[in-house]
């Protein structure tokens, strides 16, 4: 049998944008041999995982344990034994309302004679405030105070590890140390060919990354700038932002600091607190995985917002700009 490689995230880490051009680009991976299924209507394998975590039917699959067993006889061609199968789909690392039983998803693999878990990881500070944008794509989660203080509480954001020693934990559940590798998020984005270079280079397969035809003409599933999200949020009180209010929000974000200044949800006080609690958990990360990656690193947590504009700048001019723009926005129409 040939290799598997599970990818499995996390959340926010350009796992999008990853699977829609390893979906595009199937035929060239396939001449490299490494294989990227297509498995029902999506271009990521998130069902694979609704064996063991309850999916909307966009991403669930009617049969997930006959998806597994047809992995072995991967339907776009003939498996050789040099190949890899490669799967992506970030819901294999979230842990709450629901979780992968990994002892179990081992098992289930274990015909191939070689599996390896990719996880990859990004610095807590950033990722919170992407899971926060995320979530408001579908709802109001409010301001940002209570919401990181939740966060801080329980290590866990939208039900997704920010303590990555207990993620590690629970893959540690079902397959061995040296099975996993873990990727620094900022480190891997650093790469001479981006994210999906570092990625191609984990897998070894030989395909060059330039070769890649790119999805889209930008990467997949971007959102807006930080404060212009919170902007609106808090506009909107408990109802969701509304598409005009995150447009007028926008432009007033950019009116306010400029079109080019890149901007975070949190003041100085709390990127200080965020990495006074996550710094001291990286690493011990970093000593537990060391006998196997001895090389990986988590970047400090402070340095990847630095020279962002935070929240303590939001002021009374941000909101008249904003008001002017929702008046010409009611005179429009």
């Amino acid at each position: 049998m040939p290799r598997l490689i599970l990818h499995i995230g996390t959340h926010k880490t350009a796992t999008t944008h990853i699977q829609d051009t390893f979906h595009k680009n199937r035929r060239l991976l396939r001449r490299h041999g490494l294989l990227y299924p297509a498995i029902g209507a999506q271009r990521g394998h998130h069902g694979l995982a609704s064996a063991w975590i309850p999916l909307n039917r966009t991403y669930a699959y009617r049969d997930p344990a006959r998806a597994w067993a047809r992995l072995q006889h991967c339907p776009d061609r003939k498996i050789r034994e040099s190949d890899t199968i490669f799967v992506s789909s970030e819901e294999f690392s979230r842990w709450a309302p629901h979780r992968v039983d990994m002892a179990h998803l081992r098992r289930m693999v274990s015909h191939f004679d070689e599996v390896r878990v990719i996880c990859v990881l990004r610095n807590q500070a950033a990722f919170i405030q992407s899971v926060y944008q995320q979530v408001s794509e579908d709802r109001n989660p409010g301001p940002i105070e209570p919401y990181l203080a939740r966060t801080l509480e329980n290590d866990l954001v939208e039900g997704l590890f920010t303590d990555y020693r207990r993620l590690l934990k629970h893959l540690y559940s079902g397959f061995d140390p040296g099975e996993i590798r873990l990727l620094s998020y900022e480190r891997a984005c650093g790469h001479a060919h981006g994210i999906l270079g570092a990625v191609l280079e984990e897998v070894a397969q030989g395909v060059d990354p330039a070769d890649l035809l790119p999805f889209g003409a930008q990467n997949s599933n971007m959102s807006p700038e930080p404060l212009a999200t919170l902007c609106a949020n808090l506009v909107a009180t408990e109802r969701k932002a509304p598409p005009w209010l995150l447009r007028a929000a926008r432009l007033s974000v950019e009116g306010r600091f400029g079109p080019a200044r890149r901007t975070t949800l949190f003041t100085e006080a709390e990127i200080a607190r965020i990495a006074a609690h996550y710094e001291p958990l990286n690493r011990a990360l970093e000593r537990t995985v060391r006998p196997v990656q001895p090389r990986f690193r988590m970047p400090e947590i402070s340095a990847a917002l630095a020279g962002r504009v935070t929240r303590e700048e939001m002021d009374a001019a941000l909101f008249m700009t904003l008001a002017r723009h929702l008046v010409a926005d009611q005179q429009r129409e």
